[in-house]
């Protein structure tokens, strides 16, 4: 797609695109929320849930649920439970479950069920966002309001939001830290480039290892000499008889001209400078997450340098350490959990991303640094695939970095158009199959171990839950087993909104095909608008026709707000205010 156009948004009335930016997040968040599955989907977030809970009422993050303290929780200070997962997960979970508590009937149902759409609000979220980002780089209002929502809806993202698992919350806190540092760079502001950090600092409250990322991220706040951005197009007419190195040639131009910058900071005032001290700024300012985090692991564990992983890791048995080869691959080409399967349009990324670095190179070497560093070291660990879950979930947070290379593919010729259709429509047609079935099914059907990817690291290349999940779709047409009784796993009955634990201890896992045949939560359409209404009235955790109406009308309210964006009329500024506004600039 030509998206050499001016940006139109520049001209418009002030207000304009942030008019716009709400109508997309109401619309999203309308369509995440009705495609939820309206209950906690993992033990994970069981155990984030119980630590909201307990906070909230307690004052203290304890987890005290027996039915998942003794294999979700480490012990800690005064011998009390604590979940080994930081607090952000948790902390961003209060308000909704706050709410659920005001009228918790039957007891947890409402407030796990509100717990359960926290990632769809930073789902939605990190739509809004990739949207202001494409007005940054120069695409019309529609344009990027297009490619928002169609990375919204055909990649992982959605089925990301729709989870209990927190990896659409680290996609929201990636891009939002990018988009402010490369905001500071493009406003030669400071102060942008501090939230930008502070934003980056929050991931470090969901995983200690986003650290390594960070310095990639910062690179957003620098500003590529002009010079550079011309050699960079220069390389790319000359690489037209050098394809095979033309990639090598810009990454050579990106490190000349990280040096180029420190070297002409170092001996004098100016602009390069200024770049360096944002990039500084950005880094310390992403210290204000790191202390939150070791506090935590203090009020926990009485130790600032202890979060429990590792001692849950050798209680549990199985190595954090894995292939990483074997992870690598799995990853990027496995049939089981590459990202190319489970998100289609990621292709776009590769095909489009040498245009997006000559438009802006410090934006797409960001995008390299921070995408070889995460993915190389989630292949070394022994749960590269984040199972169980649906795809490669760890790899959620680098899909909006990639999503911003989208509209700049050349869509010259009709095959290419053709080919950039089928990406699009095959990438919502997997994300459909994703929302449509329990998850958890796969792994039960084949009876494998809790640790099975711990057992073989080569597990993906042998079965894909994305081909068995065509059978699984099909099956709901027939209904449910006659040996369905319950609709969930959990011992309470009546609790549907409870996450899905596997069989009893006493229960071999071999027999897990026949025990899930008598678990409804299993053979029903995943998302709550449809199996809810199969509960008893008073069994219900909301009111469902009060919900469905409430989405319905935040979606047409955000279509109202889109619509009044793009009806307010643009005003053409004259040729003396354009001049004002450029010395008001420089």
């Amino acid at each position: 797609m030509d998206s050499s156009e001016p940006n139109r948004a520049s001209n418009a009335a002030p207000h304009r695109k942030w008019v716009i930016a709400a109508g997309i997040f109401f619309v999203i968040l309308a369509v995440y929320v009705l495609s939820s599955p309206g209950r906690i989907d993992i033990v994970d977030g069981q155990a984030r849930y119980d630590v909201t809970y307990h906070w909230l009422l307690e004052g203290r993050p304890v987890v005290r649920d027996l039915m998942i303290c003794h294999f979700m929780s480490v012990k800690g200070r005064s011998g009390l439970a604590y979940s080994y997962y930081g607090p952000a997960g948790s902390v961003f979970a209060m308000p909704l479950v706050w709410l659920g508590l005001l009228d918790d009937d039957p007891p947890g149902e409402t407030s796990r069920f509100l717990f359960s759409l926290t990632s769809s609000v930073f789902g939605a979220l990190v739509t809004v966002v990739l949207y202001l980002f494409y007005v940054e780089l120069g695409l019309s209002l529609r344009k990027a309001l297009a490619w928002a929502t169609m990375s919204s809806f055909a990649t992982l993202i959605w089925p990301a939001a729709n989870s209990t698992f927190d990896n659409a919350q680290h996609a929201f806190f990636v891009i939002t830290a990018l988009y402010l540092g490369f905001l500071g760079a493009q406003r030669k502001s400071r102060l942008l480039a501090i939230i930008g950090g502070i934003a980056a600092g929050v991931l470090i409250l969901y995983q200690e290892y986003f650290v390594l990322i960070i310095p990639g991220l910062a690179i957003s706040t620098l500003s590529w000499p002009r010079a550079e951005a011309m050699a960079n197009r220069q390389d790319h007419t000359q690489g037209r008889q050098h394809h095979g190195k033309r990639l090598t040639f810009q990454l050579k131009r990106a490190v000349q001209a990280i040096g180029s910058l420190i070297r002409v900071a170092c001996q004098r005032a100016g602009e390069p400078r200024e770049c360096c001290l944002r990039f500084l700024l950005f880094l310390a300012a992403t210290s204000v997450g790191a202390a939150l985090s070791l506090v935590y692991n203090n009020l926990r564990f009485g130790s600032f340098f202890q979060n429990g992983k590792v001692i849950f890791a050798t209680q549990r048995g199985y190595p954090l350490l894995g292939n990483p080869v074997a992870g690598f691959l799995t990853l990027l080409v496995s049939p089981g959990k590459s990202v190319f399967l489970y998100s289609p349009p990621i292709i776009l990324a590769v095909w489009g991303f040498r245009s997006l670095w000559r438009r802006k190179p410090e934006i797409g070497t960001a995008v390299v640094a921070v995408t070889t560093v995460l993915v190389l070291f989630i292949s070394c660990i022994s749960f590269a695939g984040g199972d169980w879950c649906w795809g490669p979930r760890y790899l959620v947070p680098l899909i909006p970095l990639w999503a911003l290379t989208f509209p700049f593919v050349s869509l010259k010729g009709r095959l290419r158009r053709g080919l950039m259709l089928a990406l699009l429509t095959t990438g919502f047609v997997v994300q459909v199959l994703a929302l449509s079935v329990e998850n958890q099914r796969f792994f039960f059907e084949r009876g494998l171990n809790d640790f099975f990817w711990a057992e073989d690291s080569w597990f993906y290349f042998k079965h894909s839950a994305l081909f068995a999940r065509l059978d699984e779709a099909v099956s709901l047409k027939d209904g449910l087993p006659a040996s369905a009784r319950w609709f969930n796993s959990t011992p309470v009955d009546g609790w549907s909104t409870y996450a899905v634990l596997g069989p009893p201890l006493r229960i071999p896992r071999r027999m897990a095909p026949q025990w899930i045949r008598q678990r409804k939560v299993f053979y029903l359409p995943k998302p709550w608008p449809i199996w809810m209404w199969r509960l008893k009235p008073d069994l219900r955790p909301i009111n469902i026709e009060a919900w469905l109406g409430g989405a319905c009308g935040m979606a047409l309210l955000g279509i109202a707000l889109i619509f009044r964006g793009f009806q307010t009329p643009v005003r053409i500024r004259t040729p003396e205010e354009r001049v004002l506004e450029q010395r008001v600039g420089s």
